[in-house]
């Protein structure tokens, strides 16, 4: 399962608690685009569960999105404890013009604090 929720008008976050496979980054891709017809810029936050199912093919897939948007957005905020996604996502940071930063799941609440400023 995917959960949206906003911050704020120009900040846009998601929840994987189950299955993060094409479907979901395709949802992801459509709610980001949505935001970014309005805003010139976007912050994001997403974080994983212990239930999230990760694909590796969909990170992937994400990732012509990532390139094509990158400069888009302002703040990006992932909340995980898994090491290999810590490891892809400071890959990733080559990808985007924002700040990314990683929190751990105990440090939810600073990263939801620090995506809305």
């Amino acid at each position: 399962m995917l959960s949206t929720f906003s911050l704020a008008d120009n900040i846009i976050g998601f929840i994987v608690d189950g299955p993060y496979d094409e479907h979901a980054v395709e949802k992801i891709q459509s709610e980001v685009n949505e935001k970014l017809e309005v805003y010139e810029k976007v912050s994001l936050y997403i974080e994983d569960t212990v239930n999230a199912d990760i694909s590796l093919k969909a990170i992937l897939k994400s990732l012509p999105f990532k390139i094509k948007t990158g400069n888009r957005f302002e703040r990006v905020a992932v909340v995980t404890d898994r090491k290999w996604l810590q490891v892809i996502s400071n890959l990733e940071k080559l990808f985007f013009n924002a700040e990314l930063r990683l929190f751990s799941s105990q440090q939810r609440l600073e990263a939801i604090q620090w995506i809305s400023h």
